[in-house]
């Protein structure tokens, strides 16, 4: 965005201009918005620790394939915004990480803010060890991180970055002040059903309201580790967490989700036929069976534990795991797409809906 203010690129500029690749219809801002279409949402693998990791992280995704047309609506993109760094990359000429301390980092006074590879997390005093909750109790992991999640290639995406909440509460207190930031905080791309207070994206944020309060946020996780920033433009106020377990931010996001009348109208009925939303449906990631099982649907992944769908609505699907929104409808009521976890799939053997 700070390129975007100087003028060295517009959001509505095509990627293509400036990264080369196969980026049909994707714009600068579509990267910002994680509405790019792209079936990259977790595409982790180690592209090297050298200044051309990014650039080869970039060159692999032009493999990737597409799940909507850009702009469609929201799925959360890692690939996307790794895609963003490399353009910042580009329109610079520095790497990301010189780029990112110069004109964020140290701008904000982030002192206490740098990169660690996974590799290298087991020798670095400032990285905390992580945790993940088996059966109601956390487990340490190791404090070398073996993850190509945590490599140089997913730098933009936060894959190495390590922070405190002190450091991240300036970055975030930053941002409110900064004249011309309004625009990040507009929703850009829409999150129809599935998690009852996602109104969609922003530009590196996503939105959420409910009739009590709204907020801006930017949350993530990595292997043990999960955290989140949620701040109130209107009183320049926020919050910001960092915890060493995967679901440790979870009891924080449940107090801010805390239910409560949503503003709009009220949602449609669930369908009276559930057999429409059975299928299969893929990304990159993982392939889905859903089936029709009584008064709800029952979806099948290989690895994955089978929950019931319940339908709450139209488009939302409740499930232990977490809500599931089906998407873009046809003239007969079936969806061509579910979102789950905040990442979109397609329906198998369909083209891509235009």
């Amino acid at each position: 965005m700070g390129c975007v203010r100087e003028g060295l690129v517009g959001l509505d500029d095509p990627l293509a201009r400036f990264v080369p690749g196969p980026w049909d219809g994707v714009l600068v801002r579509h990267l910002l918005s994680h509405s790019t279409g792209l079936d990259a949402g977790d595409v982790f693998v180690d592209t090297g620790d050298d200044d051309e990791a990014i650039a080869r992280y970039a060159d692999m995704l032009r493999g990737a394939g597409s799940l909507f047309p850009p702009g469609a609506t929201f799925s959360y993109c890692n690939g996307g915004v790794v895609l963003a760094g490399r353009l910042v990359e580009v329109l610079l000429g520095r790497t990301w990480r010189e780029s990112l301390r110069e004109r964020v980092l140290d701008a904000a006074g982030m002192h206490e803010t740098g990169f660690v590879a996974g590799v290298d997390a087991e020798h670095d005093a400032r990285t905390v060890r992580g945790h993940v909750v088996r059966g109601g109790e956390p487990v340490p992991l190791p404090r070398r991180i073996d993850d190509p999640m945590c490599t140089r290639g997913l730098d933009p995406a936060g894959g190495t970055v390590v922070s405190t909440a002190a450091d991240l509460g300036r970055f975030t207190l930053a941002r409110l002040r900064t004249p011309g930031t309004e625009v990040m905080r507009t929703l850009h791309a829409p999150a129809p059903g599935g998690v009852a207070t996602l109104r969609g994206a922003g530009l590196g944020r996503l939105i959420r309201a409910n009739a009590a309060r709204s907020s801006v946020r930017v949350g993530g996780a990595n292997p043990g580790q999960s955290g989140l920033i949620a701040a109130d433009p209107a009183t320049r106020t926020a919050v910001v967490v960092l915890t060493d377990s995967d679901q440790g931010v979870d009891a924080v996001t449940a107090l801010l989700d805390a239910p409560g009348p949503l503003p709009g109208p009220e949602p449609e009925p669930a369908p009276a036929d559930l057999s429409r939303c059975a299928g299969r449906y893929a990304s990159h990631a993982l392939t889905v069976e859903v089936t029709t099982a009584g008064d709800g649907l029952l979806p099948a992944a290989e690895g994955y534990p089978t929950l019931s769908l319940t339908p709450r609505d139209r488009r939302t699907f409740d499930s232990p795991g977490g809500p599931v929104a089906f998407l873009d409808f046809d003239a007969h009521g079936t969806p061509h797409s579910p979102r789950f976890r905040m990442r979109v799939m397609r329906r198998a053997g369909t083209a891509r809906p235009r």
